[in-house]
C-alpha cells in the first residue's frame, strides 16, 4: 500500500524516535496532493510539531481494523500551506509493510476465555491464543464490528496454577482475519487490566524459561 492511498479523514499514528525518546501523535488525513498526504496540523502538549530535525526517525502507522497495522518507514513530514491553509505534508519513499505493534514479549495461552462487548449483555465463548502486557490475541466464533463497539472485556481462568487467580482485562480491536475453517481472529491493544496482569505474565514467562 502506498502512503497516498490514505483516504481523507482516516487516522494514522505519527511515531517519532530519537535516540531513546519514542513519542505516538495522532494525525488525521486533510487530503492528498499527488503522492504527499496533507494531514491536520499535529499538536503535542499544546504546540505544533517541527519535524525539520535530521535527527528524528518518523514512521506512520495505519491501523483499518481488517489486518494488520500497516507501517512506512523513513517518512518525511514538512509544513506547507495550500489553499491558504496549513498543514503537514507526510511523504514516505516506500510502500508499507505489515507490522506487529505488541514489541513485549507475550506468551501463548491457547485456553478458553469469555467475551463481552460494550454495547451487548451477552457472554460469548472465545479461545485465547496468546496475551502480553499490552495486548492480547484470540479465536471468535463471531464477527465483531468493532466500529459499532467500545471496548472489549475478556476474562478466563488458569486451571493450571494453584491460585486459579481470574485475569480481566479490557482491550480494543486493532485487526481481525477471517479462518478458513470459520470464527475470526482478532488482535487487540489492551487498553485496561487489573494488576495481577504484569504479575501473571511475568509469572508463565518464568515457568516457560524453567
Amino acid at each position: 500500500m502506498k502512503i497516498s492511498e490514505l483516504k481523507k479523514g482516516q487516522k494514522v499514528t505519527v511515531r517519532c524516535k530519537h535516540k531513546t525518546l519514542l513519542v505516538d501523535m495522532e494525525a488525521h488525513v486533510a487530503g492528498v496532493r499527488s503522492e504527499v498526504v496533507l494531514l491536520e496540523l499535529i499538536r503535542h502538549d499544546g504546540q505544533v510539531v517541527d519535524f525539520s530535525s535530521p535527527h528524528v526517525q518518523i514512521i506512520t502507522i495505519y491501523e483499518d481494523g481488517l489486518d494488520m497495522p500497516k507501517a512506512w518507514t523513513n517518512c518525511r513530514i514538512q509544513r506547507r500551506t495550500v489553499d491558504g491553509r496549513q498543514y503537514h505534508a507526510l511523504a514516505a519513499p516506500k510502500t508499507s509493510v505489515k507490522v506487529n505493534r505488541r514489541k513485549v514479549s507475550r506468551i501463548i495461552l491457547n485456553k478458553s476465555g469469555r467475551l463481552k462487548l460494550s454495547n451487548q449483555s451477552e457472554i460469548v465463548e472465545i479461545m485465547i491464543h496468546d496475551l502480553c502486557v499490552n495486548g492480547i490475541g484470540f479465536e471468535c466464533p463471531v464477527k465483531i464490528e468493532e466500529q459499532d463497539i467500545r471496548h472489549l472485556y475478556i476474562q478466563f481462568l488458569d486451571e493450571d496454577r494453584e491460585d486459579e487467580e481470574e485475569i480481566k482485562v479490557e482491550a480494543r480491536v486493532v485487526w481481525k482475519k477471517e479462518l478458513p475453517e470459520g470464527g475470526f481472529f482478532y488482535g487487540c491493544r489492551l487498553v485496561n487490566a487489573e494488576e495481577n496482569l504484569g504479575y501473571y505474565v511475568a509469572g508463565k514467562m518464568r515457568e516457560e524459561r524453567s
